[in-house]
């Protein structure tokens, strides 16, 4: 029996601060699996996103980013850039509610991977009313 589509909004969620990536979440079936840990080389690289994703704000004011499948939210009152991935473009104002409103949920959290995580998944099961199985485990994010 084929699984069938639970999630038929993205395909993950990343979340940032300033000092690079903080938490994963990788939306597969009726999973959302919280990555805990991941390679030097992706917090080196995640440190240097940050910096052009501050760029493009600086540049253009915006805080919402669009590019290709990917989307980014820059709260005013936040340490936290949330990123999502698009699976279907007709999709992006839903995700840019949803990730508008974990940017500000996250406002005073502490910058722990798992508890951002958790945090990240309950807001969205709220808000597009799904039931997801939270699953941890270290990885590469791929």
């Amino acid at each position: 029996m084929q699984d069938r589509i639970v999630n038929p909004y993205m395909e993950r969620i990343l979340v940032f601060s300033g000092g690079g990536l903080v938490s994963v979440i990788i939306f597969e079936n009726s999973e959302a699996i919280i990555l805990i840990d991941w390679p030097e080389s992706v917090t080196l690289q995640s440190m240097a996103l940050v910096a052009k994703m501050y760029n493009v704000y600086r540049e253009t004011g915006r805080r919402v980013i669009f590019r290709s499948s990917w989307v980014a939210y820059i709260p005013e009152d936040s340490d936290y850039i949330v990123v999502a991935k698009l699976k279907q473009k007709k999709y992006l104002l839903p995700v840019v509610g949803l990730i508008r409103r974990i940017g500000k949920a996250l406002k005073d959290v502490p910058e722990e991977s798992s508890l951002i995580g958790e945090l990240v998944v309950d807001i969205f099961k709220k808000y597009f009313g799904l039931v997801l199985r939270i699953v941890k485990q270290q990885g590469i994010i791929q």
